[in-house]
């Protein structure tokens, strides 16, 4: 076997040992992070406790493609950054080998990457993203009572009634202790308290809380004359808010609608999109000189050189969007710019690379 292949099949080893590790801690961070922001919605009652994991899972799908562009960048640098540090690469360098060669077996390992961040960011994302914006405006059409937490008071959508719950042990799993608060239009407010009570449809679709073995206060606050009622049974119709059009935004539209499109939204979008797989690329390649490592100067410069260029990369990335989106760029134009300042401050450094050391 060719000495060349042998070092490429343990180059490629290394990569995606490193990578498949950078991977899960960069989508662990973002499970954590995003989880957390969903848990404290669900407990204000934002959101509905069954609903995180499903939203959680189209948050992941929407920003795996730049976790995994980072992941090469990361890995890239991480390796080849660790090759010079050991002296590997002084020695590749002593065997006369130019900095370039590392250019074929950097790319046998980004290319296939690319193209999982291509199939990504042009199909999967926007569909996940599609899906978490329909799901949310379903959860936000729901009914008041079905979105309720134990122990949390909650406001209906209409502002005009207070429920609060203490748990589902009942019967069936129905609510314990419940507690609603109505306010009407002459002034008149009540509370109603019930040991148990469950929902039911009507057979016109209508939904209603059921509640069991309670008592219901009515009157005017200020005033002495209220009436107080024991029930057995008591039923209080739900409103539920008008139904929304499930909106599509451009980040969550299919990228086959994009093509062609006149908005200049769409078109900024679209130009996002195409622009995901090339920066995994123009960033695998940008690694190879940013790796290297001054003894004199310690291996932290490389590293902060490296995190400045990737944010001013995507941050440029996500400008150049904006800039397509409010009509201040063409959409010919597009990202292209971008790129090639990336391609050319690559191939600036390789050249620097390649001058020979005092």
């Amino acid at each position: 076997m060719p000495k060349d292949t042998l070092f490429e099949r343990a180059m490629l080893r290394e990569l995606a040992g490193v990578g498949t590790g950078v991977f899960i801690v960069l989508l662990g961070i973002m499970i954590v992070t995003r989880g957390a922001r969903l848990l404290a919605m669900a407990a204000s009652g934002n959101v509905s406790a069954d609903a995180v994991g499903a939203l959680l899972g189209f948050t992941l799908l929407g920003v795996v493609p730049w976790i995994l562009t980072m992941t090469v960048f990361i890995t890239i640098l991480w390796s080849l950054t660790r090759a010079w540090r050991d002296h590997e690469m002084a020695i590749w360098l002593s065997a006369g080998q130019p900095l370039t060669a590392w250019i074929r077996p950097i790319l046998t390992f980004a290319v296939p990457l690319a193209l999982v961040v291509a199939l990504l960011s042009l199909g999967l994302s926007p569909w996940a993203k599609h899906k978490s914006r329909e799901y949310r405006e379903v959860l936000a059409t729901r009914d008041d009572v079905s979105a309720l937490s134990p122990g949390l008071f909650k406001e209906s959508a209409l502002a005009d009634r207070v429920t609060f719950i203490e748990n589902f042990a009942g019967k069936g799993g129905a609510a314990r202790n419940i507690f609603v608060k109505s306010a009407e239009q002459d002034n008149t407010q009540s509370v109603t308290v019930a040991a148990e009570g469950y929902l039911s449809s009507l057979p016109d679709g209508e939904r209603i809380l059921v509640l069991q073995n309670g008592r219901r206060y009515e009157g005017i606050p200020g005033q002495a004359n209220y009436r107080v009622v024991e029930f057995t049974e008591a039923r209080i119709r739900i409103q539920e808010p008008d139904r929304r059009e499930i909106t599509t935004p451009a980040e969550a539209m299919p990228t086959m609608a994009l093509l062609g499109s006149q908005q200049l939204e769409e078109q900024g979008e679209l130009a996002r999109r195409i622009a995901s797989p090339i920066a995994t690329l123009l960033l695998a390649i940008l690694a190879i000189p940013l790796a290297y490592v001054n003894p004199r100067m310690g291996r932290g410069v490389n590293l902060i050189t490296a995190i400045l260029l990737f944010s001013i990369y995507l941050n440029l990335i996500n400008i150049a969007q904006s800039w397509i989106a409010n009509g201040k760029l063409p959409a010919a134009i597009g990202v292209w710019p971008v790129h090639i300042v990336i391609a050319l401050i690559t191939w600036g450094l390789f050249r620097w690379r390649a001058k020979p050391r005092a």
